[in-house]
């Protein structure tokens, strides 16, 4: 007896709903990797070239070539050289060691060597230039900061693929994913050591007359030499620590050797070349090293700069920290123009999150009809801005947004200067451009080209219409609010957020025009030749059912194959997709121009870079917003083999990009306090008061 069970979806709680929120990244790289590998042969070229040939003239023909002996007494001279004649004698008998241990561990010593090597020296001519940009450009940091903690904390087995992908198997992808893993200490620690100059030592270097590339080859670059020199040790202990990976890779070397002994259990080969591995580590390590960091063996040297790959800040030497400051407790009141503009922002925002619950979607999905067929025609259904095939993730990301703004209106009258950090005047600012922008988005997108065309409800228009007032509301809080920076800001134009924001502006185009959804749904992808052929083959099964298996698996091939070579992209610019494209070039466009008062275009003005810093967060942070709305509302719901495509996934990160730009300067500003009045003689009245009731009680 056969049981008929009614399929149910499951609950949230169950572990199979995460099938029906499964995020598409896996496709957007593979999106992404395809598109690269056929439009950008000659890029990739280009990016070869430096590696190979350096590999090529240092590895294969000459390390590898020459002498044993020239090699020995070459290391030994450069280790006297920049270190001492102790460091010298150590150098020239650990590498004599690996000779004589035979000529198959020589050459494969020569090839670590030189791989390391050439590692290394890449890292130097890319890490120290971008570490003093960062240093001396917070806008340049501020973006760097978060690829380099990418870099460090996502394992190169992850990354790896794509290498040998557009490169190969060898030394050269093997090198790039070597200098990926190893150059963030050294970014890290050359940013640090040229932030740690005195400034009173660069502002005297400036006031003396000397032009900027004096200031930096003369003073901060001798005075941050310690740092920048740790920052090599590290690069190189972590570029040691990285040869198993490359011999994976197939890179050569004493790791395709070690490699190679355990994968045949050999004992005398492993003994062999972990002995000359070990000694070539040392070699390294001892060259590099600064005088005083001479103590702690190799192993606890390299466990030390995988610990803190992150933070390699801490295996510098503790300075003297800086004398704490007395804070005070009280705040400036609200004045009666911040009252109002608080008033309205709050309101706009308790709007906007109320007119999610009214009618978003009429008669069909009006974002989600692009990838659901049932939404295509819902002829007399209104859909409010959190159904599923209403406004979706639009309509989640208005509520959310609105409940915030209004959360930081009632936060900052009830208790102004205390509470979260961003429950304040340019939070609000953020939330209610956030807000317009979302909303504005789902109005403005081009609906898809349906029978029954979707009617905008009035609930999305009540969206927009409360986030101008939100918006509007709190751009006059922010222009009225007592804020001040905790640190002066700098006196000169920041010409690396501005460059930032530019190329995060780039980014926003090349997202613009790349896939925003890809579809391989069947009725897309079977044309009518391919339709006619499945025809055939089921005609095909029907006169011959001993042969259904094997006809049925042809018929899932060619399914595949049509799914495989005719799939249907959209990006954001095209009249067949929603065009959301259009609008994040627009705002990434605004977001350049505003950027020009927020770093001192048109003057300096601590006040004006902060306004204009909100404004430009506001941008960048709707982008995000119309991105993950996008991308979510098909994680959502969206019919099998419709996925959102690799240029929604760009236009966020250039969102992102927009927005860490502004938080140097947004981080800095809190409520201004209000201090007691300065008496006579340089005392406080709290001090006199004191004073006086000691002299009373005496």
């Amino acid at each position: 007896m056969i049981l008929a069970q009614t399929q149910t979806d499951p609950s949230f709680m169950s572990n199979q709903t995460l099938d029906k929120w499964e995020i598409p990244f896996g496709d957007w790289m593979d999106q992404a990797v395809d598109w690269i590998a056929v439009n950008l042969q000659g890029l990739l070229r280009v990016i070869e070239w430096p590696f190979d040939t350096l590999i090529d003239a240092v590895v294969r023909n000459f390390l590898v070539d020459i002498s044993w002996v020239w090699v020995v007494l070459g290391f030994a001279l450069i280790a006297t050289l920049v270190r001492n004649i102790k460091v010298g004698i150590f150098v020239a008998g650990a590498l004599f060691v690996c000779g004589i241990l035979g000529n198959g561990y020589w050459l494969e010593t020569a090839r670590t060597i030189g791989f390391i090597g050439v590692a290394v020296f890449l890292c130097v001519l890319i890490g120290i230039p971008v570490g003093i940009a960062a240093g001396r450009l917070d806008g340049v940091w501020q973006v760097t900061r978060p690829i380099l903690d990418a870099m460090q904390v996502v394992h190169s087995f992850v990354y790896m693929l794509p290498f040998i992908f557009f490169w190969g198997i060898g030394e050269v992808s093997a090198t790039m994913v070597t200098m990926i893993f190893a150059v963030p200490p050294l970014i890290r620690l050359t940013n640090l050591g040229i932030r740690q100059v005195p400034g009173d030592v660069v502002e005297a270097a400036r006031a003396q007359g000397a032009p900027e590339w004096r200031v930096l080859l003369d003073v901060q670059l001798p005075l941050a030499r310690p740092a920048i020199m740790t920052g090599i040790n590290q690069t190189l202990l972590l570029a040691i620590s990285m040869l198993g990976i490359a011999a994976i890779m197939g890179a050569g070397g004493l790791g395709t050797t070690l490699f190679r002994a355990l994968s045949n259990q050999d004992v005398a080969l492993a003994f062999s070349s972990g002995l000359a591995f070990f000694l070539v580590a040392v070699v390294l390590d001892r060259m590099s090293q600064r005088e005083d960091t001479d103590q702690g063996n190799l192993f606890q040297r390299i466990r030390q700069a995988w610990a803190h790959r992150r933070d390699p800040e801490a295996l510098l030497p503790e300075e003297g920290g800086v004398a704490g400051v007395r804070t005070l407790d009280r705040y400036e009141p609200i004045r009666p123009m911040e009252r109002v503009a608080i008033l309205v922002a709050g309101l706009g925002g308790l709007v906007a999150a109320t007119s999610v619950f009214l009618p978003w979607s009429i008669d069909s999905g009006k974002i989600t009809a692009y990838g659901v067929r049932v939404d295509e025609d819902l002829t007399g259904m209104s859909l409010n801005g959190l159904d599923p095939s209403g406004g979706s993730f639009f309509g989640i990301v208005v509520l959310v947004l609105g409940l915030f703004a209004l959360g930081a209106a009632l936060n900052t009258f009830l208790r102004p200067g205390r509470g979260g950090r961003w429950l304040t005047a340019d939070g609000a600012v953020i939330a209610g451009l956030g807000l317009l922008i979302t909303s504005g988005a789902f109005v403005l997108a081009a609906p898809a080209p349906l029978a029954v065309p979707p009617t905008v409800g009035m609930g999305a228009y009540l969206a927009v219409i409360a986030s101008i007032v939100a918006a509007i509301g709190a751009v006059v809080w922010i222009g009225v609010a007592p804020h001040l920076p905790l640190h002066p800001l700098r006196a000169d134009i920041s010409w690396g957020r501005l460059i930032g924001v530019g190329i995060a502006a780039l980014t926003l185009v090349l997202g613009a025009f790349s896939a925003w959804s890809f579809d391989t749904r069947t009725d897309v992808v079977i044309t009518p030749e391919i339709q006619a052929q499945i025809d055939e083959l089921k005609q095909e099964a029907a006169d011959h059912p001993e042969d259904a298996a094997v006809i049925a698996n042809q018929i899932a091939n060619l399914t595949n194959q049509a799914r495989a070579t005719a799939a249907v992209p959209t990006d954001g610019v095209s009249q067949e997709g929603a065009q959301l494209g259009i609008w994040t070039m627009v705002l990434g466009f605004l977001a350049l121009l505003t950027t020009l008062p927020a770093v001192g275009v048109f003057g300096q003005s601590e006040h004006r870079n902060w306004v204009w810093s909100s404004v430009t967060a506001g941008l960048g942070f709707g982008i995000t917003s119309i991105a993950l709305a996008w991308i979510f509302t098909f994680v959502r719901r969206a019919d099998p083999n419709f996925i959102s495509g690799v240029g929604s996934f760009i236009t966020l990160m250039g969102g992102v990009f927009i927005v860490a730009s502004t938080m140097s300067v947004l981080g800095e500003f809190r409520r201004a306090r209000v201090y007691e009045k300065l008496v006579p003689g340089g005392q406080d009245a709290a001090k006199e008061r004191a004073d006086q009731q000691v002299e009373e009680l005496v």
